[in-house]
């Protein structure tokens, strides 16, 4: 019982940070480089078999002046979601939350902290004597 516990933590720590790190590929924009990269490798297969040199094939693909269909169309993707008015950025999202928790959390009143003093400052004498020694037998 107590190997499968430990087996489901383990299994759903990991898919945890399997999805966060696909959630910060996402947010990135690793989704654009990854098509962007499938692009570019037909455009040299395309070019190269047509051509048949792979330096000429790579010259028409990085060279600007040859775009496929999949690069015009990841190129209007990327413009359309720079565009779009109802995403925000990270950092208006931070700020929007930061003025908010401002609102709500007053700031603390500051004033200097000082020891407590004892109201009697001598020692106090026992209120019995001492035990008496234990007899040895």
């Amino acid at each position: 019982m107590l190997l499968v516990t430990t087996l489901r933590r383990k299994i759903f720590a990991s898919c945890g940070q399997f999805m966060a790190a696909m959630a910060l590929f996402f947010i990135i924009g690793g989704h654009w480089g990854a098509l962007q990269t499938v692009a570019w490798a037909n455009m040299i297969w395309d070019y190269t078999t047509q051509d048949g040199s792979v330096l000429v094939g790579a010259q028409k693909t990085f060279d600007g002046a040859h775009p496929c269909s999949m690069c015009d169309s990841i190129k209007q993707a990327k413009q359309h979601e720079r565009k779009s008015p109802e995403t925000f950025s990270a950092t208006k999202k931070i700020e929007a939350f930061a003025l908010q928790a401002a609102i709500v959390l007053p700031l603390p009143v500051w004033a200097p902290f000082q020891f407590p003093v004892p109201s009697n400052l001598t020692a106090e004498s026992r209120p019995h004597s001492p035990a008496t020694p234990v007899p040895i037998a």
